[in-house]
């Protein structure tokens, strides 16, 4: 019996799992609609390095500014995603971030950091906050 419901578990934990995935993902391509539609270009989904990650890169409208967004995504129709980003996850964006402006071509770039929030409840249209300018990159 302890073996029938551990395996229950597991599926269960799976299905829990990958349905946090799909709703990350639905709040990433909402997120690139949005800033696509103010004239941002994505450069890069999911972008990894070393063990840091940025949800989205883009470059904003005039070309002069390399936006490094954090996208957060909850159901719960009283969340407020954006209070979830902690000091680690600044600092992880922001070394990143100067990674990135060191490459030669992206060098001249102005860094911006960005937060998306979004409320993802079934039955209502998708709750999107935009913080530009959450936080500043900080010379080392």
């Amino acid at each position: 019996m302890q073996e029938f419901r551990g395996a229950i578990d597991a599926l269960r934990a799976q299905r829990q799992a990958r349905a946090r995935r799909d709703l990350c993902i639905r709040g990433e391509s909402l997120a690139a609609q949005h800033l696509a539609g103010q004239g941002c270009i994505e450069l890069a989904r999911n972008l990894r390095i070393g063990h840091d990650e940025a949800d989205l890169v883009m470059l904003s409208p005039c070309g002069s500014t390399l936006i490094v967004v954090e996208v957060k995504t909850r159901s719960d129709p009283g969340a407020r995603p954006e209070e979830r980003i902690d000091h680690g996850k600044r600092n992880s964006l922001t070394r990143l971030a100067r990674t990135l402006v060191e490459q030669p071509a992206l060098r001249p770039l102005l860094v911006r950091f960005d937060v998306v929030a979004i409320v993802l409840t079934p039955g209502l249209e998708p709750d999107l906050r935009h913080f530009t300018d959450a936080w500043e990159l900080v010379s080392a």
